[in-house]
């Protein structure tokens, strides 16, 4: 261990602040049942916050492993107190008070205090936040989504949150061109009446739903009073946590919010934020019992294997290997050359020897917990015969030369080995390992014939804003230039972002589509794991994407 570690170990853990405890009260959730609403031009679809509108439940959810001892039954009733230490991996390195500003790694702070109006869940439907229900209008003439405000909300300065508040942050979010994939589709913002809100749209894809999660909503009047300086540091929302110190790069203390509006939450008392860039400095923190819990990657989750902790795991997006098959001199043009590539490739070996535990083989691009997922697809498994056969129909006897052009901060033994694998079947493989500024270059143009792109296909909840990122006609924002889309996907590809919300069987006929074409060949899911103590409960992270439920986690004694 480095001398270095040890005097910032000492600092984290010497913050952290042990609230007192206070009875356990029992939550009565805020919501509203507003009538249907109804457009001249199309019926509205309303999705009141009991009864969401949602597509099919995914086919796995998130596997708990090395489960600690239990300390108390599963039904166990929150109780109330404590102080919860979360260790994050980066610091902001946006504004985290005003959103609008940039949302560089500011989630992971801003959650506990800022509130969104839906929020997202595994299986892509949206749940319920500041907005107790909402009414969609998709008719492509007069789009809408309408948002019924929780009454009697207050920002933590006291002034309520209402359709004027909500209206002056989207405001602003426009004005400085945030999240513009979105963002440039509001047309116009009706205030109904104080807590109904209506966004206007030039067009309705579905994604915009799911776009809801990233909006953090801030106190406009503490914006006109203290400035946009202030506000950088300084957030002001409506969350279960009231800022109490931001110290960039070292913590974010937080405290119980007494006029939450679901009544009788949060349960803590208060919430740290340690930014802790360096593993092992992580891991020793951890270990001390200086923070309750922290994100990992697959190989830092690796060493709590043994340890008096919960560890929850699930895959993410797979990392994959994108041909150019948009390049009718490239033998990836060929369907059998990329089928060939697929075979060829030990993806079960690559998994076992480089995840840790917590790596899966990926056969199709939606990974097992997401909806599109299809059980029913069998995979191209390992068969090096086949891989050869394929490349002899296809003109290939003797294979080719091929270049991979490598993600920045990708392993490069995983790309050794596939590297390997390939030379088996005759594919020779060079290995290009550019900086960020040349990837984006390579993303966004035309590359030579016989080039593959190693690249991690990032995976939403709503699987539809991969398919939008990534296979978009027109909008895709990688890959434009050199990939192939299958025949006939526009018209799927339309349809499926046309309707009201995520619709499974349509997502899953998309994912068929790709698969049977070879549009990209997955290799491996990565992972997202997280470390938490045996005391900590209902964390949410198994069954939100990426963040945890403030509201409802807690602490045991």
């Amino acid at each position: 261990m480095k001398k270095s570690f040890i005097p910032l170990v000492i600092l984290l853990v010497s913050i952290v602040i042990i609230a007192g405890c206070s009875s356990a009260t029992t939550p009565a959730a805020t919501t509203s049942q507003p009538a249907a609403t109804t457009s001249a031009a199309a019926p509205a679809t309303t999705i009141p916050s009991t009864t969401s509108a949602a597509p099919a439940p995914a086919t796995s959810k998130p596997v708990t492993t090395n489960p600690a001892p239990a300390t108390q039954p599963a039904a166990a009733t929150a109780q109330s107190g404590g102080t919860l230490r979360i260790i994050a991996a980066v610091s902001p390195g946006a504004p985290i008070g005003e959103t609008w500003e940039g949302n560089l790694n500011t989630y992971a702070t801003q959650q506990w205090v800022l509130d969104h109006l839906m929020a997202e869940r595994l299986d892509g439907s949206m749940g319920p936040a500041m907005a107790t229900s909402w009414d969609i209008v998709n008719d492509p003439a007069n789009p809408s989504l309408t948002f019924h405000l929780v009454k009697g909300a207050k920002f933590h300065d006291g002034s309520d949150l209402n359709a004027q508040a909500v209206k002056f942050n989207l405001q602003m979010y426009q004005q400085d061109k945030m999240y513009v994939s979105t963002t440039n589709y509001w047309k116009s913002f009706d205030v109904i009446d104080d807590y109904t809100l209506r966004v206007n749209y030039t067009e309705w894809r579905n994604t915009y739903l799911r776009s809801w999660d990233n909006y953090f909503f801030s106190s406009a009047a503490a914006y006109q009073k203290n400035g946009i300086e202030w506000m950088r540091n300084n957030m002001v929302g409506t969350g279960p946590f009231v800022q109490a110190d931001f110290q960039r790069d070292v913590v974010m203390k937080a405290t119980r919010n007494p006029n939450y509006y679901q009544k009788g939450k949060p349960y803590p008392d208060a919430v740290q934020v340690l930014y802790v860039v360096d593993e092992t400095t992580q891991e020793i923190l951890m270990k001390a019992g200086g923070a309750d819990a922290m994100s990992a990657t697959p190989k830092l989750a690796a060493r709590f294997v043994n340890e008096n902790v919960n560890i929850i795991s699930r895959p993410n997006g797979a990392y994959s290997l994108v041909p150019d098959s948009l390049n009718a001199d490239s033998p990836f043009a060929k369907l059998a050359v990329r089928q060939a590539l697929e075979y060829s490739l030990d993806k079960a070996a690559l998994a076992k020897a480089f995840g840790y535990g917590y790596l899966q083989a990926a056969y199709q691009l939606p990974s097992p917990d997401n909806i599109a997922y299809d059980p029913s697809i069998p995979g191209r498994k390992f068969d090096v015969a086949k891989a050869k056969q394929l490349l002899a129909g296809a003109g290939y006897p003797n294979g080719f030369d091929a270049l991979i052009i490598v993600n920045p901060g990708s392993d490069r033994d995983v790309l050794a080995a596939i590297q390997a694998q390939l030379a088996v079947v005759g594919i020779r493989a060079t290995l290009d390992f550019p900086q960020a500024a040349r990837m984006q270059e390579v993303l966004h143009s035309a590359v030579k014939p016989a080039t593959l792109i190693f690249y991690p296909l990032s995976q939403w909840a709503n699987y539809n804003t991969s398919l939008n990122v990534y296979f978009g006609i027109p909008g895709a924002f990688d890959f434009q230039l050199s990939l192939k889309k299958p025949d006939g996907w526009q018209d799927l590809y339309t349809k499926s972002l046309n309707t009201a919300s995520p619709d499974k069987t349509i997502l899953v006929q998309a994912n068929n589509s790709l698969y049977n074409d070879v549009t990209v060949i997955p290799v491996i899911y990565s992972a997202s794991a997280f470390i938490l103590s045996p005391k900590v409960h209902d964390s949410g992270l198994d069954t939100q994407p990426v963040a945890f439920d403030p509201p409802n986690i807690w602490l045991s004694k």
